[in-house]
């Protein structure tokens, strides 16, 4: 081929490389909804593609509708490709900008202004619906009882019903199943009130609640059901403490690019929904004081009693064990906990015998609680132990009931008693006991001496268990101190394992330097990467909150580990004076300490996976 036409095709290719580049230059402006709520975010990305110079944060519009600001740090991708020999290029800064609409109606949204190159870019004017924030037809939040009406002192199952209506998008076909929308609960933020144990037990096992699928007016609803066992103690509306429920709620989905450029789906908005159950409609009603006998002692529920005793044969005086076994016949065995025994002070049994007066509390082993007492016979004439008297109220017939232990046989004999005839007996028997005789010999002490034959009859060396491990000591002291020091020695070596151990020194260390709120929330970042053994940057701020969850933090450690979290992000761009960060290294520290006492286990969990399934 000519030189020529060589050069010729080597100019267009490289005019057409150029010309490429030049389109690939601009900034994008993503809007990832289509419609808003009152307090929820909107989100925008500001995407520069291809630039020289780093670009500037983008600059939000102020106006009365909204409040705008710039959330987290630029993302960064620089993908490469060569297909069929032409290598190509794309480099992106990506900004999220959230705007959150001040009150309902048709609103403009404010313009986004970025400059890069030189050149100014405007975002295109957008008029969005905001509607007011209505919950109900998102989520509903019932408590239950069972059984629905109680008596003071009953038992009973407390049910929080959670109904949420499931996310669904209809551009990339995909709806979430249960198991993502009970992620999607914001578990720390909410109050749990009397089911906190429950939940907080169910977040340490990963687990999800009990959960079923149900169609209300024509529309697919996840309820989920969190149960827990109480013990009604007051009349009136059974107190279940505080409980609201914070959840996260997509408003929509986005198509994003991995590391390999391969499409990935993901939420692209929240709106948080908070909702609190109703007034409570659980009532405790008082027990009727028509019927109730002497022997009642709060017992609520179905009983059955037994007795027993051992020994059965015993001498006035002596100790003899009384065993009474109360058995649950309800569903519920919460009501074993605070159940009373029945009393022992009847006449019928007092007049025979002589108890302790100390209170008696009584074990719980499945389905029975056993009480026991000692009693002691007064005298011989005592042939049995009476039956002893237990009384409850059944809520089922809403009647009191009074069963009775069966009579115990026992047979008591008179003490034994030493007269004095026996006493000059023993005396006597003294008396007639021949007395030691000694005899006198010549010699002095020498004649007590043993001959030499004796001193030398037996040399032999004799090894006892003493001896021996005083001589086995030394040896196992030194492979013990071995060991050690080679598990020392391969810790050491280990260096996420030391990484690890120092997080909590390190990071108080730095955060005596830390000069403002963006950096004392890298430290602790920095820390959770250290106990999870991550790299440095990779863990965001949910992720943050996750393995600190899974690691057993409680709801006021993970509100403060959000918070803090939350402000670092804010003051990226926002940046906060020095007595913001003075006042926020007291807090830290306290964070700091409290996180480095949680079981730090190396688990993962999103629903972000799933989605694409």
């Amino acid at each position: 081929m000519p030189s020529s036409i060589q050069h010729c095709i080597l100019a267009l290719i490289a005019a057409f490389c150029a010309c490429g580049n030049a389109f690939a230059q601009t900034v994008e402006f993503k809007l990832q909804q289509r419609e808003g709520w009152v307090g929820t975010p909107l989100t925008m990305q500001v995407v520069v593609v291809n630039f020289k110079s780093d670009p500037q944060p983008p600059e939000v519009a102020a106006g009365a509708d909204f409040t705008s600001a710039v959330v987290g740090a630029p993302q960064r991708m620089d993908m490469r490709q060569n297909i069929n020999g032409v290598a190509s290029r794309r480099i992106t800064t990506t900004w999220t900008v959230q705007m959150t609409p001040n009150h309902a109606g048709v609103l403009t949204l404010p313009q986004i202004t970025m400059i890069v190159d030189g050149r100014t870019y405007l975002s295109p004017p957008q008029n969005i619906p905001v509607s007011a924030a209505e919950t109900g037809d998102m989520m509903a939040v019932t408590v239950k009882s069972k059984p629905p009406l109680l008596y003071t002192g009953q038992a009973a199952d407390l049910i929080l019903e959670i109904a949420i209506r499931p996310y669904s998008n209809r551009e990339h076909d995909v709806s979430l199943n249960e198991r993502q929308m009970w992620e999607l609960i914001d578990k720390p933020a909410s109050s749990w009130g009397v089911f906190e144990p429950r939940i907080r037990e169910l977040v340490q096992n990963n687990q999800p609640a009990s959960s079923r699928e149900e169609i209300r007016d024509g529309a697919r609803w996840c309820v989920y059901e969190i149960t827990t066992n109480t013990n009604a103690a007051r009349i009136g509306a059974l107190d279940i403490g505080d409980v609201r429920i914070d959840l996260r709620y997509p408003t929509g989905i986005s198509v994003n690019r991995d590391f390999f450029g391969s499409p990935e789906l993901s939420l692209s908005g929240i709106r948080k929904i908070s909702m609190s159950p109703g007034p409570s409609n659980v009532v405790v009603q008082a027990l009727p004081e028509m019927g109730k006998p002497a022997s009642f002692r709060g017992a609520v529920g179905q009983f059955a009693i037994q007795a027993s005793a051992k020994p059965t044969k015993s001498a006035v005086g002596d100790p003899m064990t009384l065993t009474l076994s109360v058995q649950s016949l309800s569903a519920n065995k919460e009501e074993l906990r605070a159940l009373q025994p029945p009393p022992l002070d009847s006449p019928a049994l007092t007049r025979s015998f002589r108890m302790p007066s100390d209170p008696l509390a009584g074990t719980v082993d499945g389905s029975t609680k056993t009480f026991t007492q000692t009693l002691r016979a007064l005298n011989a004439d005592a042939k049995e132990i009476p039956s002893i008297e237990f009384s409850y109220f059944d809520p089922a017939t809403s009647k009191y009931v009074t069963t009775t232990t069966q009579a115990i046989a026992i047979s008591v004999s008179p003490a034994e008693r030493i007269s004095s005839t026996a006493l000059d007996g023993v005396n006597a028997a003294k008396k007639d006991v021949p007395k030691t005789s000694l005899t006198e010999v010549d010699g002095g002490l020498f004649a007590n001496a043993a001959s030499n034959d004796d001193l030398v009859s037996d040399q032999r060396l004799s090894v006892g268990w003493t001896t021996g491990l005083v001589f086995a000591a030394p040896p196992l002291v030194a492979v013990t101190l071995l060991l050690l020091r080679r598990q020392n020695q391969a810790a050491k070596n280990n260096v996420g394992l030391a990484r690890a151990r120092g997080a909590a020194k390190i990071a108080l260390r730095n955060l005596e330097g830390a000069k403002d709120v963006a950096a004392i929330a890298t430290l602790i970042q920095g820390f959770i990467e250290a106990r999870t053994m991550r790299p440095t940057g990779t863990v965001t701020r949910s992720d943050a909150a996750n393995f600190a969850r899974m690691a057993g933090a409680n709801a006021a450690c993970l509100q403060s580990l959000d918070s803090i979290l939350a402000l670092g992000e804010r003051a990226a761009f926002a940046p906060q004076g020095r007595e913001s960060a003075q006042s926020l290294r007291a807090q830290a520290a306290t964070l700091i300490g409290e996180l480095d006492q949680l079981s730090w286990r190396h688990k993962t969990a999103s629903i972000l996976e799933e989605i694409q399934t």
